[in-house]
């Protein structure tokens, strides 16, 4: 069974966001995700539609490492608790996200975890010290197999100075390639695949079915374009959406032209 539902988390300063992921999964998916409240006002609860999820949580989440990154340690927690009492698979989202169009269930289809390498133009070594890996898009199939590595990426995120996606890269990096395959790949018994993150993650906001505005929600530039995108894709969603798709075609024909050149 493919079937997933689709979370996120946010605490009150995400607020914003959250309403707009809301109403971008509905709009997309004709369902509302799960929100795990890392922090949300009783009002603000009041104001979502989706489902609202919350546990104990180290409040260390939101803090930064020694190399300046946030450390977003909550997630594995958060997802082992939707398998506690969902028997569906899940996506898990980042809120400062847009789904410009839907992922088919057929994308997981054998799929026990999928996750997205870093983009392209993240390829960097200040990058690499946060992981080789960008978390705002997970999938995890419903699996006791797929709970093990959760309970072990959960005690790596125990670590004081590391982050949700370090975690996680340092785990898989002993068995896989985390930046090219086009395949799946081995993970002890679990089959992972790793997403194009121009399509499945783009921090670009240029090509994906999935936009992510990396930071919107600690930087003013980073937040007025998301919001600028939001207003535009739910006004406009059907234009938007060939718009993307237009542009992520020319993409791949410009690389395809550039490959050959090179050869």
């Amino acid at each position: 069974m493919d079937d997933f539902d689709i979370m996120t988390c946010g605490d009150q300063k995400y607020f914003t966001f959250l309403k707009i992921f809301e109403k971008n999964v509905f709009n997309r998916y004709h369902f509302f995700p799960i929100i795990y409240d890392l922090g949300l006002t009783e009002d603000q609860r009041k104001l979502l539609k989706s489902e609202i999820r919350k546990i104990p949580i180290s409040q260390s989440f939101y803090m930064k490492n020694s190399s300046n990154y946030i450390q977003a340690t909550h997630k594995p927690s958060c997802i082992l608790d939707y398998f506690s009492y969902h028997n569906k698979n899940i996506l898990y989202v980042d809120a400062d996200t847009l789904f410009v169009s839907t992922f088919n269930h057929t994308l997981f289809k054998d799929i026990d975890i999928a996750i997205t390498p870093r983009h392209r133009k993240e390829r960097k070594k200040e990058y690499y010290t946060n992981g080789f890996i960008n978390s705002g898009v997970l999938f995890f199939r419903n699996t006791n197999s797929v709970k093990e590595l959760l309970l072990l990426w959960e005690k790596k995120c125990c670590d004081p100075d590391t982050t949700d996606q370090k975690a996680l890269s340092d785990i898989f990096s002993d068995q896989i390639n985390l930046l090219e395959a086009k395949h799946i790949q081995k993970w002890n018994d679990l089959n992972i695949l790793l997403l194009e993150a121009e399509i499945y993650n783009d921090v670009a906001c240029k090509t994906g079915k999935l936009l992510h505005f990396k930071n919107a929600g600690r930087n003013e530039k980073a937040f007025k374009k998301y919001q600028q995108y939001a207003k535009v894709q739910s006004l406009f969603p059907n234009i938007f959406q060939s718009v993307i798709s237009l542009y992520r075609k020319y993409n791949i024909l410009y690389n395809n032209i550039i490959k050959r050149e090179k050869l």
